[in-house]
C-alpha cells in the first residue's frame, strides 16, 4: 500500500533509531512514501517492521532507503 507524505506519518517515522539511516549519514525520513535514498548506505539493521507506519500501511519489505518505496 502506497504511504501518504504526511506530517502525521513524518512523525511517527523511526529514523532517528536506525542504524543504517545514523551509520550512513543519511538525509531525509519515510523512505516507505518517498523512495530510497539518494545516498546509497550499508546494511546495518533495519527498524522499519516496529514502525507505526509500517504496522498501519501493513507494509511488505524493509530498507526503503535501499529497495525504494512501498508501491
Amino acid at each position: 500500500m502506497k504511504v501518504p507524505m504526511t506530517p502525521e506519518n513524518k512523525k511517527m517515522c523511526l529514523y532517528t533509531t536506525c542504524l543504517t539511516y545514523s551509520h550512513n549519514g543519511l538525509r531525509g525520513r519515510l523512505f516507505c512514501a518517498t523512495g530510497k535514498s539518494e545516498k546509497t548506505p550499508l546494511m546495518k539493521g533495519c527498524v522499519c517492521m516496529g514502525c507505526p507506519v509500517f504496522i498501519e500501511y501493513k507494509l511488505g519489505g524493509y530498507y526503503f532507503c535501499i529497495r525504494g518505496a512501498e508501491e
